[in-house]
């Protein structure tokens, strides 16, 4: 099992460490525009990151009778949106970055890896490419979860994945996220609701990922520039930080028959993601003497630190077809974007 849930977060480390190395050049202009650069960037990802966590926590309003239980995997999927694959730089409000050439319209980090603006610094000797997208327009959240009858009517859903560790490319990352959720059938407990010929349930979630990421950003990826006299000792605590938050309130539908059920919900979808850049990064700067040096004293600390938050109304509709114990489905939902969730459960009532 241990390795089954390994692969399915592999999805969740593609989300926050693709391009990193690039995207720490944004530093090279200093830790104002790097901000700007960084949430225009990264923004499509955290979003969708947001809106996969909130997915798949239920597949009918009916609740489990007292220890039934299920087991579900799942796996969303989030359009990312035609507007939402590239961003315009003049528009962000630069002040140390200028664009050189190649227009004013880069990837995020879901566009395509096409040709990019280049960008350089005022008054330094530095120019780089904006980062490539991945080309990855729709994202995959994988998540694997267990819920119980523990209560009448109710059931208490969690979802736990211990910390892990992965290499990638000798820079190290670790991953772990967890959630809580409780659906509640109302309608058992009122004599006319409840003969009516459908369930409804109230339901709440809460999920939290926290990731990080080892980087190695070195006076080097400056190149060998005589002119820059550099005497910057090489960091080993830099860190790509990110922590996601997320809640789901609402009202689920379902009308069972035969072994296919209907489901839909609305409710309120929420998520908070926090990127911090963490460690010490070296910048190129003018000295005294009219030439530019990369030193410690003038290092960058700590320069990335990002919130991306939404809330959204929800709406979902989805089927399942249950035979035995086994159980497919598979929903639409609208929040902040559009995602497709399939998933596969075996329980018992």
């Amino acid at each position: 099992m241990k390795k089954v849930i390994f692969i399915l977060c592999l999805g969740l480390f593609s989300l926050i460490t693709y391009s990193q190395t690039d995207v720490v050049e944004f530093l090279k202009g200093g830790k104002a525009d790097a901000n700007k650069l960084f949430q225009a960037y990264l923004e499509p990802y955290a979003f969708a990151l947001g809106d996969g966590l909130n997915n798949g926590w239920y597949n009918s309003a009916k609740t489990h009778k007292l220890f039934g239980f299920d087991l579900t995997v799942s796996l969303s999927a989030i359009q990312v949106p035609e507007e939402s694959k590239t961003f315009d730089i003049s528009k962000l409000g630069l002040t140390n970055m200028y664009v050189k050439s190649g227009g004013n319209i880069a990837p995020t980090v879901a566009g395509e890896a096409t040709a990019r603006p280049l960008l350089g610094i005022r008054d330094l000797p530095v120019e780089f490419n904006s980062p490539n997208g991945t080309g990855e327009d729709v994202v995959p959240v994988p998540v694997i979860q267990v819920g119980f009858g523990l209560l009448p009517h109710t059931d208490v859903i969690g979802r736990y994945v211990p910390e892990m560790k992965y290499d990638n490319s000798g820079d190290e990352m670790k991953l772990g996220f967890w959630g809580a959720g409780v659906k509640h059938n109302f309608m058992e407990w009122m004599p006319l609701l409840k003969e009516l010929p459908f369930d409804a349930s109230l339901f709440g979630s809460y999920s939290e990922v926290n990731a990080q990421s080892a980087l190695s950003f070195t006076s080097d990826d400056y190149g060998s520039d005589p002119n820059i006299n550099v005497t910057f000792t090489n960091a080993d605590d830099q860190l790509l930080k990110v922590k996601t938050k997320t809640t789901k309130f609402g009202l689920i539908v379902s009308k069972k028959i035969a072994i296919l059920t209907l489901f839909g919900a609305i409710g309120q979808s929420t998520s908070n993601s926090n990127v911090d850049l963490i460690g010490k990064y070296p910048v190129v700067v003018a000295n005294q003497s009219g030439g530019w040096e990369i030193t410690d004293e003038d290092a960058l600390v700590d320069p990335i630190a990002l919130s991306f938050e939404t809330s959204n109304i929800s709406l979902e509709a989805g089927l399942r077809i249950k035979i035995a114990i086994f159980s497919v489905f598979g929903s639409v939902n609208k929040s902040e974007y559009t995602s497709y969730n399939l998933g596969l459960s075996l329980g018992m009532r």
